[in-house]
């Protein structure tokens, strides 16, 4: 019988250890440097706040550092796939939403990630309050007046981009409404609301977390909320549904994700660190001060979430016609 050289043993041996118990103890140390947070859209909106918010906790839970970087571009697209391809331990996440996670998966088939294949879920974070708002110059000042107003003439609307969740909050209300208004898509809400603030637009179905200080500062008209509930922040605002359109409602969800195939004992820590954080009382007004309404959810309550929302919304886009363009 032929004999394997010791060094050759020595090699298969440690090769072993390397593929086992190293393994482990790599994951029972993590982190053991930053974590990256990725949110695929510009600085000032609510996915963005949201982000901020919660890695300042994470880190102290952690202990290490939580950073967030923003790689915004093509609506969320730039910086998902850039998480998607990350390397599967952990130290760069994403934090999604409606728009990259379940809309925009939906309009372009050929999309460079699946959710379902390139992504771990780790927490439903935040849901975003929303609301109509409308240029101080439009003669509209609840949403049957708005309503008519866009029958009669013919309106433009901004958003935070083609295939976000403001878009298509807006084409679900021109088809409830049977009108028809002109998209006008931005890279960013903050972008959007500038715009509405210079009467370049007419309205917007935007955060509150954008919004508030411009309502508050009479900047901009604020005439519904979004939500299937009124807005924890103007209580006095009737829904959409309230208003006159009955069955609207607009949900609109933020949470954290992984890289597929990143490893379980990862994925839980992470989970309970998100979950942990959202219950600090401080963490918890900030985030309702903004206008978020701070969740902090499992990752198997994540995953149902994003399942049900393309179940929802993916007949809604074809009723609707909506597009990219």
């Amino acid at each position: 019988m032929k004999r394997r050289p010791f060094s050759a043993l020595i090699a298969l041996a440690a090769g072993c250890v390397l593929s086992g118990p190293l393994t482990v103890v790599a994951q029972a140390g993590y982190p053991d440097k930053t974590v990256r947070i990725v949110v695929p859209y510009p600085p000032g909106g609510a996915t963005d706040l949201s982000a901020r918010l919660l890695a300042g906790e994470m880190g102290k839970l952690l202990g290490q550092s939580v950073i967030v970087e923003n790689k915004p571009g093509v609506a969320g697209v730039i910086g998902t796939d850039l998480v998607a391809k990350s390397p599967a331990d952990g130290y760069t996440l994403v934090f999604g939403g409606a728009g990259n996670l379940t809309l925009r998966p939906i309009m372009d088939p050929k999309l460079s990630y699946k959710v379902d294949k390139d992504l771990q879920a780790i927490s439903h974070v935040v849901t975003y309050d929303h609301l109509l708002v409308v240029r101080n110059g439009l003669p509209a000042r609840n949403v049957q007046e708005f309503v008519q107003l866009a029958k009669d003439r013919k309106l433009s609307y901004g958003s935070s981009g083609s295939g976000g969740p403001q878009h298509l909050a807006m084409e679900l209300f021109k088809s409830m409404t049977r009108t028809d208004m002109t998209h006008v898509p931005y890279k960013g809400e903050s972008p959007a609301m500038l715009d509405l603030v210079g009467e370049r637009v007419d309205a917007a179905i935007v955060s509150t977390a954008v919004a508030a200080q411009l309502v508050k500062g009479g900047k901009v008209r604020a005439i519904a909320a979004a939500n299937p509930y009124r807005s924890r922040m103007f209580p006095e605002l009737p829904t959409i549904a309230e208003a006159g359109v009955p069955g609207y409602e607009v949900e609109i969800y933020g949470g954290l994700l992984a890289p597929a195939h990143t490893p379980t004992p990862v994925i839980e820590k992470l989970q309970r660190a998100v979950v942990a954080a959202m219950k600090a009382p401080a963490l918890q007004q900030q985030f309702t001060e903004a206008g978020l309404i701070p969740i902090g959810g499992t990752a198997a309550d994540f995953t149902r979430l994003l399942k049900k929302e393309r179940e929802k919304w993916e007949p809604i886009i074809k009723a609707s016609g909506a597009t990219l363009e």
